[in-house]
């Protein structure tokens, strides 16, 4: 081996070593997502999501009602505001919430994040508390590891 093709390949393999070293942990992706508060820092979270990746949403709330559950493909999110949602999110404020409690394990060679944060809230004069529950599903793609799904869980019971 000449010392030109050894130190090509001694410079591929500590980029490569780089690289792995640089990737988030999925951990690290989920949390960055649940601090994502505005348009902007959601679009710098773009490049952590599979292009086909869904999210999932489910609202309980008890008292015999029936769950409300729905899910879109992130890739499909546009700009616009459901005003149905609008609507019914009137008068609902968040007045105090914890950081996420985050917990990883893997099943079958997945990657599984769990985040689950307590929230204060106030709907049209009732105080509450409502417990949150992201539930991230990671995959290896393009060699980096990207949300696959996400399950948002809202209970108010």
């Amino acid at each position: 081996m000449k010392p030109v093709q050894a130190t090509l390949i001694g410079v591929a393999l500590a980029s490569v070593l780089v690289l792995t070293a640089q990737a988030d942990a999925p951990e690290d992706i989920a949390a960055r997502i649940l601090q994502a508060q505005d348009e902007q820092s959601l679009l710098a979270t773009w490049d952590n999501w599979h292009p086909d990746a869904t999210h999932r949403v489910i609202l309980k709330y008890g008292m015999g009602q029936a769950d409300d559950v729905f899910s879109y493909r992130i890739g499909d999110v546009t700009n616009a505001e459901d005003p149905e949602l609008v609507k019914a999110l009137e008068g609902y404020t968040e007045t105090a919430r914890s950081a996420p409690q985050i917990t990883a394990r893997s099943e079958d060679d997945v990657r599984h994040v769990t985040a689950v944060t307590q929230v204060d809230y106030d709907w049209q004069g009732y105080a509450g508390k409502m417990r949150q529950t992201d539930e991230f599903v990671f995959e290896p793609f393009q060699g980096g590891t990207v949300i696959r799904s996400l399950t948002t869980t809202y209970d108010y019971r």
